[in-house]
């Protein structure tokens, strides 16, 4: 009996063996720190990846800094084995010459973010209006020409006071900078972040909802669009190097997608706040060229503001 219990333990160890030995690890690159809100999601969605199949073994790779930059380069030093997070910091960098679009080809996307946008200065009665009459905004973001830089500088336009732009590893440092009074005025972050962090800073508002509807845990502030202000959404896609085989980036995609939709929308908004396109039918091919075209428009209209604000 005994033997037959270390034959099966014996077996058992060479199974997980020869199965690990399979298995191709896939890291996802992320151009984040780990306290970045869309963080929570992604892991889940990776965490169900490796849980339905045995091909592959998905981890999520830190690479923050250079505007996003180094993450995407990373990924392209390995392109059979390796798929990066963007975001619309994404779309500047093409327009700069330091990344060449087609080179990148979308594998998943996690979707658009429904955030809000956060201030020490203004109202929540009179939202993105009441920042009127300030001379200057410190906004903080993740990368210049993101989409929290964009909407920054349409409310500026809008409202006559300037934008001085400034870099952290994740929106959530930019809040907590704020929340310490310690100089940034505009954040878009998580409602939940902003909920965790008024209690100690009372100066704090949700000014508008970055996102297509309003926030459920603020009917009574107004989108962005609703006070006319026509910004790009923060949005996350994983894209691959157009070197890693096609039928290989499929099946990668095939496996994340299954994933995301085994989760399900309600814990994906639960974890992260974002709302991935596959739910509305959304192609991610189709998401990827539109949310890069947008903000390709944005980015050049913007183009010295931006290059004003790295320097």
């Amino acid at each position: 009996m005994l033997d037959k219990f270390k034959l099966c333990l014996t077996s058992f160890a060479l199974a997980i063996s020869s199965i690990s030995y399979a298995s191709e690890t896939i890291a996802i690159v992320n151009p984040y720190g780990p306290a970045h809100a869309a963080i929570p999601a992604m892991a889940k969605i990776i965490q169900e990846a490796n849980m339905a199949q045995n091909d592959f073994v998905f981890i999520l790779d830190y690479k923050p800094g250079g505007n996003q930059i180094i993450a995407v380069k990373h990924m392209d030093a390995s392109p059979n084995n390796r798929l990066a997070i963007i975001a619309p910091g994404h779309v500047e960098n093409i327009n700069s010459g330091k990344l060449n679009h087609a080179d990148y080809v979308p594998v998943h996307a996690l979707g658009d973010a429904c955030w809000a946008v956060i201030s020490d200065k203004g109202t929540e009665s009179g939202g993105i209006a009441s920042l009127k009459g300030e001379k200057e905004i410190l906004v903080g973001g993740v990368g210049f020409g993101n989409a929290t830089h964009l909407t920054s500088l349409l409310a500026s336009e809008k409202y006559g006071f300037r934008v001085k732009y400034i870099v952290f590893k994740s929106n959530h440092d930019a809040l907590i900078n704020m929340a310490g009074g310690h100089g940034i005025n505009f954040v878009i972050e998580r409602i939940e972040s902003y909920e965790s962090f008024k209690e100690r800073n009372p100066k704090l508002n949700v000014l508008a909802a970055s996102c297509p509807n309003r926030l459920t845990k603020a009917p009574h502030v107004k989108t962005l669009k609703e006070q006319d202000i026509d910004a790009p959404y923060i949005f996350n896609i994983t894209i691959a190097n157009q070197a890693m085989p096609v039928a290989t980036r499929e099946r990668l995609g095939k496996i994340l997608n299954d994933a995301t939709r085994k989760i399900g929308l309600n814990e994906i908004t639960k974890l992260s706040g974002m709302s991935p396109p596959l739910f509305d039918n959304f192609d991610t091919n189709k998401f990827y060229s539109d949310r890069i075209s947008r903000l390709s428009i944005l980015v050049s209209k913007y183009a010295a503001a931006i290059k004003a604000d790295k320097e």
